[in-house]
């Protein structure tokens, strides 16, 4: 454990690191592709369960089985290194054998959620020039008609049905019905594997340093994704981080990986970081957050990833009464904030439940690989906090005008400086740029765009979006999770998200509205709660920061990942208002 006086500045301190092993701090970091990682962890495994779908059980010698016969199959199709190859799929066994496989043979993955418009796909596709597309079938009849206008010469279709157990693969394809029908152009898994058992050459193209191997998309929050290129530095880097953070994770232990494979949180931290250390990964291909509960009753697991609402989902659940949860060793939350209310709640339920950790919380973005912080055990998990920094990540706060870097409990922007830092966005060096600083240090930080702060103990705390912030006509700043965390404090309030709308008296400027959701016992008591609502608000918080609205909603809309989706209320707006 490493003590030392505070100079007062985060990145030259590092106060987080009292928290570490030595081991851990001079640990030395892997450079491998990928699939070296995984292989090298686990080459003496063979025998324990990798992938578990629905019950079908895949070991570790048959996954490397299956990611070489895959490797063969894309190399006599054309594909090798630097090929980009978009991929349209859930997680499915085939999603992580391409995975690994397309790192293996210096090929890039393009990861798109299947979900997206036909346009969408024609647009990611084109920006790539792909030849090749890699499609869950049931998303062909909606690209069927664009895929003449790309660069696309094959389609591999796979089914989820592929991978079934044979009672469950039969009921699957009872109740969807025909496979589209498949032509010259468009061939299934059994038979592309086929076509690989015809090469004959080497399939690994050996370990460059900084080579991507997948290309993630952002949200979209701020105009057109941008393609988020991350190698397999990043990658193994990033699981390496955590693997050695402390946490309790084991090769004996199950994981539930619930979080989609196009996005650097379900790539990074859903697959690549159980399977590097040598876990039973449970897929779920396509997560429904109302059947959270029956989940973990089912697979009982000792991880997970999710984000918060995943957990207000069991908080909630009539099934979860009276079980025993104390197999969970980390029940981790990341991908948005999680208001301190529902922390105290989910820590209270876990308790109640017999598990012996507090909620882990943890902090990152796609561009550093998702994860940057984390809650390694109960001594550094303050409520409100995202946890401290990985052990050879640095993270700071600095000030939005000067750009200097600000002392302990100051707030200001959130910057990172990691080996998990993205190469760059894709044929986007101007974006890349305006995110990627170099600071006086020489140091390239990643300038994140949230507000926060940092404890002397190393902690961060975020306060919000930068772009979230409600700018009012008067030049007064208002943090929506400021007016959030109040009303949530009020019994009656399940969830809340304050937007801003445009202020109707003032050409300039915008004033925050709060969409509410009220636990089911408080229907039909709307109004009450209203005027409740603004006496607590007037007491709590400045005249500026006073909502003009409180919308009372069935549910609040989320993003893909299960996120609350702020700009569609902003979109939507307030119709009290309008």
């Amino acid at each position: 454990m490493l003590t030392k006086k505070l100079t007062g500045y985060p990145s030259i301190d590092k106060p987080w690191l009292k928290y570490y092993s030595e081991e851990a701090i001079n640990a030395q970091l892997p450079a491998c592709t990928i699939y070296d990682y995984l292989y090298k962890s686990n080459k003496d495994y063979r025998g324990r369960t990798a992938l578990n779908y629905f019950g079908c059980k895949i070991s570790y010698g048959e996954l490397f089985e299956n990611i070489e016969k895959a490797a063969r199959a894309l190399k006599q199709n054309g594909v090798g290194k630097g090929s980009i190859v978009t991929v349209l799929m859930p997680t499915l066994p085939e999603t992580v054998y391409l995975f690994y496989a397309l790192g293996k043979i210096g090929a890039i993955g393009n990861m798109v959620d299947p979900r997206t418009s036909a346009e969408g796909i024609r647009d990611y596709i084109q920006e790539v020039g792909s030849e090749l597309l890699i499609a869950v079938d049931v998303v062909l009849p909606k690209a069927a008609d664009i895929l003449s206008k790309t660069t696309i010469k094959k389609v591999l279709a796979i089914s989820p049905a592929d991978s079934l157990p044979p009672v469950l693969r039969t009921l699957y394809k009872m109740k969807q019905g025909k496979r589209p029908k498949l032509n010259g152009a468009c061939i299934s898994w059994k038979s592309f594997i086929a076509e690989g058992a015809a090469y004959t050459g080497t399939t690994s193209a050996g370990y460059e340093k900084n080579r991507p191997v997948v290309i993630v998309h952002t949200g979209g929050t701020t105009g057109r994704p941008k393609g988020v290129m991350l190698t397999n530095d990043n990658l193994n880097i990033s699981a390496f981080q955590c693997q050695i953070s402390g946490i309790d994770m084991q090769r004996e232990h199950t994981w539930l990986n619930i979080m989609p494979p196009f996005i650097a949180y379900g790539v990074g931290n859903g697959l690549h970081l159980p399977l590097s250390i040598g876990m039973e990964t449970i897929l779920i291909p396509q997560f429904d957050p109302h059947k959270f509960d029956d989940l973990l009753l089912k697979y009982k697991p000792n991880h997970m990833t999710g984000v918060p609402s995943h957990y207000g989902t069991i908080i909630n659940s009539k099934k979860m009464k009276g079980q025993d949860l104390s197999y969970i060793i980390a029940p981790t939350v990341g991908g948005d904030a999680m208001d301190t209310v529902l922390e105290r709640k989910t820590n209270q339920f876990l308790a109640e439940h017999h598990c012996q950790y507090f909620v882990t919380k943890g902090y990152g973005m796609t561009e550093v690989a998702a994860c940057v912080t984390v809650c390694i055990s109960n001594d550094c998990n303050q409520i409100g906090s995202v946890g401290i920094p990985l052990t050879h990540t640095t993270v700071s706060i600095f000030d939005l005008d000067t750009g200097k870097e600000l002392t302990y409990n100051q707030q200001g922007e959130i910057c990172i400086t990691s080996p998990n830092t993205m190469l760059g966005y894709y044929k986007n060096p101007e974006a890349t740029a305006e995110i990627i600083v170099r600071h006086k240090d020489g140091l390239d930080w990643v300038h994140s765009g949230d507000i926060g702060y940092m404890t002397e103990d190393g902690m961060l705390f975020i306060v919000d979006r930068i772009k979230r912030m409600i700018v009012r006509h008067d030049g007064f700043k208002v943090f929506p999770s400021m007016i959030e965390k109040t009303i949530a404090s009020h019994e009656a309030v399940q969830s809340c998200c304050v937007v801003g709308i445009p202020d109707k008296e003032h050409s300039q400027g915008k004033l925050p509205a709060a969409h509410i959701v009220l636990d089911p016992g408080f229907s039909g008591r709307e109004e009450l709660i209203r005027r409740q609502l603004t006496a607590l608000c007037q007491k709590e918080l400045p005249e500026y920061a006073q909502p003009v609205d409180y919308v009372f909603r069935d549910s609040l809309p989320l993003t893909s990942i299960g996120k609350v989706d702020y700009r569609a209320l902003e979109e939507k707006g307030s119709k009290n208002i309008e």
